[in-house]
């Protein structure tokens, strides 16, 4: 089924305010309204796979299973539920609407301040206690101490022009074309940034001697990876014990690696219900492996990234898209340019560690 921007009926009024917009004799109002609806037809375009991992966040919150979906934490309110269901059937059917949004599914949304272009992550426990009490005696009272990590809220753009002749002739084909192109630099240079933070967290821990070689005894590939991710998890949760990240006696963990190591991750997990030929060995970790290809998360495949998701690891993104207009009388090109508002921090870089799988 292909991808529609606007119902086929739709189309000769998406270019009809097209026309408006770049009509400089146009009336003001209604070229006004001519903008508001197009911005907004190319917006629930570009977003849509926003939405479709929106919706792979209720299914994960609803089933409390990692494994079944690679989830996108992305601060769904209840307002966002009536376009979540509207959106479901095409959704579902568009061949290219899924993206890799594994490096949300590791972090927290947070809530920020409009009127402020940082948030705060605490990066020390406030060391509260409770304690027994003598007959009158007063309850301490902690105050909000420690130390903060304060993560800006940066600005991405990018435009997009659309020519006379695409507007004239109606090649809605060129449009939807350049909107997918325009789409996926959009989510592709979020993962990226997401993607950098996750590496360096990892790379950190290595250069202070916190990560998990790959194991070295005897048995098969298999077996080696089944022991490494077991030890791997085991160095992780230990770490992180006296952390105030609640019960680190089985949490469940996600290791992000890449496809080129799906083969033998695959036949590792699936030991957590039946054993490899001739072994015991089995992964008795509850550990979720999500794949991607982003060479910033990943950038050497032979190591994975072994990740207590949420905590102190946290993004926020203030308000949707906006956009603003402008035509070009020279060049008889419009262009609309986009800007999106969005942080992210890891406040405990220990919640991340490096697995080598070679």
């Amino acid at each position: 089924m292909p991808e529609l921007l606007v119902k086929e009926e739709k189309v000769n009024e998406f270019f009809d305010a097209l026309e408006c917009m770049r009509d400089r004799n146009a009336d003001k109002e209604k070229q006004l309204q001519a903008c508001v609806n197009v911005n907004k037809t190319i917006a629930h375009f570009v977003e849509r796979p926003k939405r479709e991992m929106k919706k792979q966040l209720q299914a994960f919150r609803n089933s409390n299973k990692m494994r079944k979906l690679q989830a996108y934490n992305g601060g769904v309110t209840s307002g966002d539920l009536p376009q979540i269901i509207q959106d479901n059937i095409s959704v579902l059917m568009d061949s290219d609407v899924r993206i890799d949004g594994a490096h949300k599914a590791l972090f927290d949304f947070t809530q920020s301040v409009e009127t402020l272009d940082y948030f705060e992550i605490a990066t020390l426990s406030n060391g509260i206690k409770f304690k027994k009490l003598a007959e009158g005696e007063k309850v301490p009272i902690y105050g909000m101490t420690g130390d903060w990590l304060q993560v800006p809220i940066e600005k991405d753009g990018a435009a997009l022009a659309f020519s006379e002749e695409v507007i004239k002739w109606r090649k809605i084909w060129r449009v939807v074309d350049k909107l997918k192109e325009f789409r996926f630099a959009h989510f592709k240079k979020e993962a990226d940034d997401f993607g950098t933070l996750l590496s360096i967290a990892g790379q950190l821990g290595v250069s202070a001697g916190y990560f998990q070689a790959f194991d070295s005894a005897s048995g098969t590939a298999e077996e080696k990876t089944i022991r490494t991710l077991n030890a791997g998890y085991v160095k992780l949760t230990q770490k992180l014990k006296e952390r105030p990240y609640g019960d680190m006696t089985r949490p469940e963990v996600v290791l992000v690696a890449s496809p080129l190591k799906s083969d033998v991750l695959d036949v590792a997990l699936n030991t957590l219900i039946q054993p490899t030929a001739g072994s015991k060995l089995r992964i008795n970790k509850p550990i979720t492996v999500l794949y991607s290809w982003n060479e910033k998360l990943l950038p050497d495949p032979n190591k994975a990234l072994m990740v207590l998701p949420g905590r102190r690891m946290q993004w926020t993104e203030q308000g949707t898209m906006q956009n603003y207009n402008y035509a070009d009388p020279m060049s008889l090109m419009y262009a609309t340019a986009y800007y999106n508002w969005h942080g992210e921090g890891i406040g405990d870089s220990d919640q991340v560690l490096t697995v080598n799988l070679a």
